[in-house]
């Protein structure tokens, strides 16, 4: 049966192609070709954007309507009506109603552990006139001000150690930010939203300049889109002096720093705006923040599902497997697209390999095939393959939409009215790549234990020790390890959509809880990440002790298993011996003292598992999966070869 269904793999090389583009040139924003690789280029690399004149001519078009309306009388929501449950409301000061929104809205929680104590009566006074001049404008906990009594005061408040990272817990990451700013910019440059150019280019500032403002991690239910979040950015665009930004150069030590929202613009020379009619609305009322962090989440995990089919195939050899479960015909004749993508990409990862058993001897009754976490890996990994080229898609169409209300249509002058920031969209993708994340979890957590225990081992030694089995136990804190993380994996993937409350004066019964969702879904990605190190760590050991089993133990020199396995494994091997220089372990080199970093750490199993998850989270792992899988699909257009 044909298919002309787009593959995973094609997807996935795709990223990296248009992340190399797009690190090296400015990204044109035009409002409708916004792309994931997009997003983690400017959120994460810090690619630089422009707007197209296309965008800014539609954005200049759009802008004149809600003026004309106001002239005529028109009620528009949020224009010259309360917002919500409140729009029953009616105000002919259209500019005070947008501070007003912007006012109550920035009311989430960003903390950093230094509790600031109020200024007394005569230090109000002194501020009174809302010039700061006795602040430069740094910023820790809130106003940013500092002062010789302030120290003093603060001295004597109560100190203990936090229970976590105050600002990791309360304050989103700066690339989430920036993530959410790009979204929001392509969201206003498709001319529907009835804003001044000059919005659009204080958020192009933001990004190009490198001020990212302070956000709060929660208080968002993404039903009129992701409102309090926003209006941090909208408070910051302004210079509002009760927000904060981190700014300055990063490539000079301690120059990058949070300082309040006026004197971060005033560094990087950008004007502070004025909202006028409608304006806040339009900053504010989107899923921007929720699509963004679901864009970079949906990123890591492509990658990640990427990663578990080189982890498969390496633990087909490992574990002295068969390819036969991978052979085209298996697929053929079950033709879902992503089984037929992965059996394909292990089959070939195994080519070359010298540990293939397929277990068909009449001399030794063994099992005369694999364990399930081998044998239907491909039909396990496709339908998660299957669902994240879904979520992508949905989060695709999601970054080149137009979410805020009411929505100008230029063509015929109307202003509607709608709902296209209801975020369910983002959940729906969010909710499928964390339960994708948990199945690929399951899979590599039984991958990995099964070379553990020499019940399901074939033949390797218990806890993948290399010396004496009954003084080494090398393994078996990883073996717990993993356990404790594909629990917790198990719990993230339960569905956060189904949690909704009612809010805002009952208008907001319905809500989608995205940006919560997408939080969930990150949190699952960095979970999965520290199973793959662990898995991939015992990996490279059990290829090194099959490889003893048949050269022998050499006491001079630690084992090499490159002669002995398939393409892919031999990159991945190759990379954690060599890039990585974590080596063959045992009970002796992990008892030296002597040092195995720059500032004198010595080895550890910890050691070495956080430096194969260190290099997940930075994405130099992924170049070696990608690699990978680019000569998979090099052969197949050599050879003419298609399932």
């Amino acid at each position: 049966m044909a298919t002309s269904t787009r593959m995973f793999t094609d997807l996935v090389l795709s990223q990296r192609r248009d992340s190399s583009l797009l690190v090296k040139a400015t990204l044109a924003v035009s409002g409708g070709d916004l792309t994931i690789a997009d997003v983690v280029a400017v959120s994460r690399h810090l690619a630089h954007v422009e707007l197209t004149s296309t965008s800014i001519n539609a954005i200049k078009a759009c802008s004149k309507i809600i003026p004309e309306k106001i002239g005529q009388g028109e009620v528009i929501y949020g224009v010259n009506t309360g917002f919500g449950g409140s729009a029953d409301a009616r105000s002919h000061d259209v500019e005070r109603v947008q501070q007003s929104l912007i006012s109550h809205l920035t009311c989430g929680i960003v903390a950093d552990g230094k509790q600031e104590l109020p200024l007394n009566n005569n230090q109000h006074s002194s501020q009174s006139n809302g010039h700061p001049s006795q602040s430069n404008g740094d910023a820790h906990a809130g106003n940013g001000k500092s002062s010789r009594p302030q120290k003093q005061q603060r001295g004597s408040l109560r100190s203990s150690l936090p229970l976590n990272d105050p600002l990791a817990a309360t304050c989103m990451p700066e690339s989430w930010a920036r993530a959410s700013i790009l979204i929001r910019l392509n969201s206003l440059a498709g001319g529907a939203s009835g804003i001044r150019v000059d919005i659009v280019e204080s958020l192009m500032d933001l990004l190009n300049k490198d001020v990212v403002p302070r956000i709060p991690v929660r208080g968002s239910i993404s039903a009129s889109g992701d409102l309090s979040a926003l209006a941090w950015i909208g408070a910051v665009m302004q210079g509002k002096t009760f927000a904060t930004a981190f700014s300055g150069p990063r490539d000079i030590e301690g120059a990058r720093r949070v300082t309040r929202a006026d004197v971060a613009l005033s560094e990087a020379s950008i004007t502070p705006i004025s909202l006028h009619a409608k304006e806040g609305l339009a900053i504010v009322n989107g899923t921007a923040v929720s699509a963004g962090v679901a864009a970079l989440a949906a990123h890591e995990s492509l990658h990640l599902a990427a990663l578990s089919q080189v982890l498969t195939a390496m633990s087909v050899e490992a574990l002295r497997g068969s390819d036969e479960s991978f052979e085209p015909f298996i697929a053929r004749v079950r033709p879902h697209p992503g089984q037929v993508d992965s059996a394909r990409n292990i089959k070939a990862f195994l080519t070359g390999s010298r540990l293939l058993n397929r277990h068909d001897s009449r001399n030794v009754a063994t099992l005369r095939q694999d364990r399930y976490s081998l044998r239907t890996a491909s039909q396990w990994i496709g339908p998660v393959l299957e669902d994240f080229g879904l979520a992508y898609d949905q989060l695709t169409v999601e970054l080149n939409s137009m979410t805020d209300n009411p929505l100008i249509d230029t063509e015929t002058g109307r202003v509607l009215h709608g709902g296209n920031f209801q975020a369910r969209a983002v959940t729906s993708a969010a909710e499928k790549l964390r339960q994708g994340l948990q199945s690929i979890g399951r899979m590599l957590f039984t991958q990995c234990t099964e070379m553990i225990n020499p019940a399901t081992s074939w033949g390797l030694p218990p806890n993948l020790c290399s010396d004496d089995a009954n003084d080494s136990f090398l393994f078996k804190g990883l073996d717990v390890v993993i356990a404790g993380l594909t629990s917790e994996l198990g719990f993230l993937a339960n569905p956060v959509g189904s949690h909704v409350q009612t809010a805002e004066m009952g208008n907001q019964a319905l809500n989608s809880l995205a940006l919560v969702s997408a939080r969930y879904t990150l949190e699952a990605v960095d979970v999965l990440s520290q199973i793959a190190s662990a898995h991939l760590l015992a990996l490279c050991q059990a290829l090194d002790l099959r490889t003893m089993e048949i050269e022998g133990r050499n006491n001079d020199a630690s084992p090499d298993a490159t002669p002995y396995i398939g393409q892919a494994s031999r990159r991945m091997y190759s990379f954690v011996r060599k890039s990585l220089g974590i080596p063959f372990l045992g009970e002796a080199h992990l008892a030296s003292t002597e040092a195995v970093t720059p500032d004198g750490v010595t080895p550890s199993m910890g050691l070495y598992n956080t430096r194969v998850y260190e290099s997940i989270r930075s994405g130099r792992l992924y170049d070696v999966v990608l690699e990978s899988l680019q000569e998979v699909e090099a052969q197949r257009t050599t050879n003419g070869k298609h399932i």
